[in-house]
């Protein structure tokens, strides 16, 4: 008998309290936190496996020359294009009340 062992994904969606700002509209150096990706599952899972899981930080910290984004991701640096960083939703932590 056949089993497939079906991987399953953390439930992301939506805050409606939170702005819908994009990474895309970030300017470089701006750290903001993820709120959640507008992706189907599919093409979210490479994110997740990479850490960009909601509630990390991340940071655009330079542009390819083709113009896609290189970002920070909780100190890891990551490659997107620009169509994925339009898909994810953040918040800046400005806006947040961090206690350390």
């Amino acid at each position: 008998m056949d089993q497939i062992a079906h991987k399953t994904l953390p439930q992301i969606t939506a805050d409606p309290a939170v702005t819908d700002l994009r990474l895309r509209d970030i300017p470089l150096r701006q750290t903001v936190e993820l709120t959640h990706i507008d992706l189907p599952a599919e093409e979210m899972e490479p994110l997740l496996e990479r850490g960009v899981l909601p509630g990390c930080r991340i940071c655009p910290v330079r542009s390819s020359p083709s113009g896609d984004p290189i970002v920070s991701v909780d100190g890891s640096l990551l490659a997107l294009r620009r169509e994925t960083a339009a898909c994810l939703c953040v918040r800046l932590l400005n806006a947040l009340q961090d206690v350390s």
